[in-house]
């Protein structure tokens, strides 16, 4: 009993010192954690404001110039996707046009498009798309070939009407087979909902970086617990920062929901135990680093090594099933991987399948790393490596 007390009593002062040690600055250091996540879901916030790609700059180039290629160019004007910005009245000026970036697409209408459509043999004509910047290209063919089925269902309807067909019979011989779609969780395919979440825990773990990274290293220079157990100085070091980054991701969140209206479809509860155990994995990563660097600047340094590649291997902006099994194995390293998805589906979905299995896999990693941490900070205070710095650290 004595025994726990006094690692108890070790772990609040270690705490309460570090407490002190971030909110008596001028600015505080605890402002950092909070700062960093809701800047992220503030400018990337407005960024995905419209939450999908509208407005695309289109040039037409008509040889038909029929009533019904003006038709198929109204139908693509019409369309929330496309900005009609000039008609050419050659294929050179069409590319000129794609090539100096006055236009993403390009609608090439061939001549005798009418002629052939009203004979019933069938026509064709061409969408030229500058998929350069993928978001473009994606959105421009995506739109391209609702207009095109929702056009071609039409004049066939037309022409079966020409030949004595009932509107009825017309649309269902024009159109025999129809997809229902149902889109659950985004709906909108908005970018939003989509990466807004993920983008925010990224900030947390960069905010808990610049704040905690320094930590241990500044211990072993100024040793004011010398004598203490290695692991529970650093439990007391991390509750402070758990704490505050905790209630900035919070705050943070409700940015998210209520300020760039992403649905919140699950459980708060369940978006808080992955939060805090998102938060203790990347702390605890954190002191890996710090217990091995030799000074304060390199403690901060070396993590981004870590950090920064997290949300390129977490799955936010490309499926994990669907990498190598290397950029798989690289992601299983990295907290953003257990974090960001879950969030994710938590906020959009209602569910996420695999919430405890990623709360517990970041709980015993944390363990992991706080524990070689523990024995890193241990032997180098025993050994004195990289101790010499002194105050001038």
């Amino acid at each position: 009993m004595t025994r726990l007390l006094a690692a108890l009593r070790t772990i609040y002062e270690v705490a309460a010192d570090e407490f002190w040690y971030l909110v008596k600055g001028r600015p505080p250091v605890a402002l950092v954690p909070f700062i960093v996540p809701l800047g992220f879901a503030v400018l990337f916030g407005f960024v995905y404001q419209e939450n999908i790609v509208n407005h695309i700059p289109m040039v037409v180039w008509d040889e038909d110039q029929s009533a019904t290629s003006r038709s198929l160019i109204q139908a693509y004007t019409d369309a929330d996707r496309f900005d009609f910005v000039a008609q050419v009245d050659t294929e050179e000026e069409m590319l000129d046009a794609l090539h100096a970036g006055e236009a993403r697409v390009a609608l090439a209408i061939p001549r005798d498009f009418d002629k052939e459509l009203k004979s019933g043999q069938g026509t064709d004509f061409m969408l030229m798309v500058d998929s350069s910047n993928n978001m473009f290209g994606n959105a421009a063919i995506s739109a391209s070939q609702e207009v095109s089925r929702s056009f071609s269902v039409a004049a066939g309807q037309q022409l079966l009407e020409s030949q004595g067909l009932l509107p009825d019979d017309a649309i269902v011989a024009a159109y025999p087979v129809r997809m229902g779609v149902r889109i659950l969780g985004n709906p909108a395919n908005g970018y939003a909902s989509f990466m807004l979440s993920g983008l925010m825990m990224n900030g947390l773990q960069i905010g808990i970086m610049l704040s905690l990274a320094p930590a241990l290293v500044t211990e072993l220079f100024r040793r004011r617990f010398a004598n203490r157990n290695a692991f529970l100085i650093l439990l007391g070091k991390s509750l402070p920062y758990w704490c505050f980054a905790l209630m900035a991701y919070v705050l943070a969140l409700l940015v998210v929901i209520y300020g760039f209206a992403v649905p919140m479809r699950g459980s708060w509860a369940e978006a808080v135990l992955l939060g805090a155990a998102f938060i203790f994995f990347v702390s605890s990563v954190l002191h890996v680093f710090s217990a091995c660097c030799p000074t304060r600047v390199l403690s901060l340094q070396a993590p981004m090594v870590y950090i920064m590649p997290g949300l390129l291997y977490s799955g936010l902006s490309w499926p994990n099933f669907d990498m190598s099994d290397i950029a798989s194995m690289l992601g299983m390293l990295m907290p953003m991987t257990y974090g960001g998805d879950t969030l994710r589906d938590i906020l959009l979905s209602g569910t996420a399948p695999a919430l405890y299995k990623n709360c517990l896999v970041m709980l015993l990693g944390g363990l992991g790393c706080q524990l070689v941490a523990s024995l890193l900070f241990y032997l180098r205070r025993k050994h004195h490596f990289w101790t010499g710095e002194g105050e001038s650290a």
